[in-house]
């Protein structure tokens, strides 16, 4: 193997590293597509975060300073989650695909400070999806990728043992549990529209796939020594897409923040909430070109091989991509070690933990992992 067969194991490895250490802290979607096959996995994955500013010695100040709380379970998807969220990529993005079966992780952490409440939301749906293959033959397939950018508005209740009824799509749906009497007066403030902002918003991850960077591997080889790929009968070219570098032909890619205040028993409160840039990964069996349909949704036309004349990416993989990808990962680091930076300091003052109910969440607490960016920053 040449340097730059090394050269790509190395970059196609560290997308893939980018998009796991990254996992907390920015909207996920990570999905592997064959066309030789009828369904496919799914990772998508809401991330929020939410600052209360209120006056340090209030009476939201004496409630909340030095405590954290926790809600987390691991449930399966019910009807009601997977319905709802098939029926918006069918009416937004006017798509085929359908969810099949899926399983959640709920994560809502509240941590304490004197003059504020910092919140953070993380919800993870692995699901199967079907339907993604919109036209087949021998040799080329036609594969729908518009309903990436689907956007879950409608409210998404679960039914737990220990939490009673959860609104998991929504920052309200935490303080129900929690506050119910401060999920009310925030309800009833200007900070309603951010309270009820869905979480599951894949808006982002619907950047013109000519905005992606893009990696080919003409001949599998690379792909299949780096063991992050598995051959497909037929292919053994790779196509990978990947979006959340900033740069000036893709564009700036930064954290969507809203702010507004609200009034809360005679105080003053301040609402900031947060969405981190997209980090996304889409990877198809085949070489693939990407296209826009006649209802201008993006599509990828798939072959098993590449076609005569692709400049393989074996015969000299450009310098300018392994820089752009190195940046992508950098700001990756800086953002997490931003984002995690205010929690740990919080963590060092002496705090009471207060878990809801006795017993523990459905599906066990959700362990705290030693991989970076992994879990709640809380």
């Amino acid at each position: 193997m040449n340097i730059s067969a090394v050269l790509l194991v190395c970059i196609i490895s560290a997308i893939i590293v980018a998009g796991v250490t990254s996992h907390a802290y920015a909207v996920q979607f990570t999905v592997f597509l064959s066309p030789k096959t009828s369904t496919a996995s799914v990772d998508l994955t809401g991330v929020r975060f939410l600052t209360l500013s209120y006056p340090a010695g209030g009476a939201l100040s004496n409630q909340f300073n030095g405590k954290s709380q926790h809600v987390r379970f691991t449930m399966s998807a019910p009807d009601n989650v997977i319905s709802t969220i098939n029926q918006d990529i069918a009416s937004e993005k006017q798509s085929p695909v359908r969810i099949t079966n899926a399983t959640l992780e709920y994560n809502g952490d509240m941590l304490g400070q004197a003059d504020s409440l910092l919140v953070s939301y993380k919800l993870d749906l692995k699901a199967f999806i079907s339907n993604y293959v919109l036209q087949s033959s021998s040799n080329n397939s036609v594969i729908d990728l518009n309903w990436r950018s689907v956007i879950v508005n409608q409210p998404l209740v679960v039914d737990t043992p220990n939490y009673g009824k959860v609104n998991i799509n929504a920052p309200i749906g935490l303080f129900q549990v929690t506050h119910p009497a401060l999920a009310q007066q925030l309800l009833n403030s200007p900070a309603a529209d951010i309270m009820q902002d869905p979480i599951l918003n894949f808006q982002t991850i619907g950047a013109p796939m000519d905005n992606w960077h893009f990696l080919f591997d003409p001949t599998g080889s690379i792909a299949g020594a780096s063991g992050l790929f598995s051959q497909q009968p037929g292919s053994r070219a790779v196509s990978v897409y990947a979006l959340g570098e900033s740069s000036l032909r893709e564009g700036t890619y930064t954290e969507q923040v809203r702010d507004a205040s609200a009034t809360v028993n005679g105080e003053t409160v301040g609402v900031h909430a947060s969405t981190p840039p997209p980090s996304a990964q889409i990877q198809i069996a085949g070489f693939s070109k990407t296209q826009k349909s006649a209802n201008g949704g993006d599509i990828a036309y798939v072959s098993a091989q590449a076609p005569a004349g692709t400049v393989t990416a074996t015969g000299g993989f450009p310098t300018q991509v392994l820089l752009v990808f190195g940046g992508m990962m950098g700001g990756i680091a800086v953002f997490v070690l931003f984002k995690s930076r205010s929690p740990k300091t919080a963590r060092a003052t002496k705090t009471h933990e207060t878990d809801l109910g006795k017993s523990p969440p459905v599906g066990g607490d959700a362990p705290r992992s030693g991989r970076v960016g992994e879990g709640s920053p809380f």
